[in-house]
C-alpha cells in the first residue's frame, strides 16, 4: 500500500495501538505525540491522511488544521479529527474550521477501513 499515515496523539497507548493495527494493515506510519513533532513529521513524510488526537492543543481545531495544512504544502492530507466529543454541535465545529472527518474515541477498525479506503478517490 502506498498510503502515508500521520497519528498525532498524546495518549500512548492509543497512538500505540492505532499506529500498530494500520501498519499491520500495510499502511506507511509516522507517529507524533504533540503538535509540533506532527507538524515536523508532515513536513518530512508528507502523508496522504493524518489523524489527529484533539486533546494535542487543548482542543483547538482550527489551529491543528491550519498548522498541518501549512505544513503539507500543495499536498493536503486527509486530516481526521479524534475526539472523546459524540455531541452534534463539536462534530460541527470541528468540520467547519476544515477537519475532513471526526471520529470519536474508540474508534471501530471497520468504520476506519471504510474512511482510508476512500483516498484517492
Amino acid at each position: 500500500m502506498d498510503t502515508r499515515i500521520l497519528i498525532a496523539d498524546d495518549d500512548e497507548k492509543s497512538l500505540t495501538g492505532l499506529s500498530a493495527l494500520l501498519a499491520d494493515l500495510g499502511y506507511a506510519i509516522a507517529v507524533a505525540r504533540t503538535l509540533d513533532d506532527a507538524v515536523l513529521a508532515a513536513e518530512r513524510f508528507v502523508p496522504d491522511v493524518a489523524i489527529v488526537a484533539l486533546s494535542l492543543l487543548n482542543d483547538e481545531p482550527a489551529t491543528i488544521v491550519h498548522r498541518l495544512r501549512e505544513a503539507c504544502g500543495a499536498h493536503v492530507p486527509m486530516l481526521i479529527a479524534l475526539t472523546g466529543w459524540s455531541d452534534t454541535r463539536r462534530r460541527d465545529e470541528v468540520l467547519a474550521v476544515g477537519f475532513d472527518v471526526h471520529l470519536v474515541r474508540p474508534v471501530g477498525l471497520d468504520q476506519l477501513a471504510f474512511i482510508l479506503s476512500m483516498i484517492g478517490q
